[in-house]
């Protein structure tokens, strides 16, 4: 039995290649999808190309994602990503803005864009 660590999101033990460019900075074959759900679908939600984000949100469903969204205040997405998200998955505008206008946010802004 693997070791279960408190992720939101549960995912295959072995994820799909498709995947593997994601994760340049770590040692792929060492991703389990069971104890590093989380950390994977943050990744694959910030850099994941259309197919990544589609096998993702069919593997784990949208109510986990959020949830991930919700836990991490948007941290790591892009503004467009998160309106995006916004949208999908209803959640408030007034949340989403706070997310966007909290301090420090604008140093990954300017980063990202």
């Amino acid at each position: 039995m693997s070791q279960r660590i408190n992720n939101i999101v549960q995912l295959p033990r072995k994820l799909p290649k498709q995947l593997r460019p994601l994760f340049w900075d770590t040692p792929f074959h060492r991703l389990n999808g069971e104890t590093h759900g989380d950390f994977v679908a943050q990744r694959v939600l910030e850099a994941g190309d259309w197919e990544s984000i589609k096998w993702l949100c069919r593997t784990v469903g949208d109510e986990p994602l959020k949830r991930l969204v919700e836990k991490c205040h948007g941290r790591g997405l892009s503004r467009e990503q998160l309106r995006f998200w916004q949208a999908m998955w209803k959640l408030p505008k007034r949340t989403v803005d706070a997310w966007l206008n909290a301090e420090g946010r604008e140093i990954w802004d300017r980063r990202a864009g």
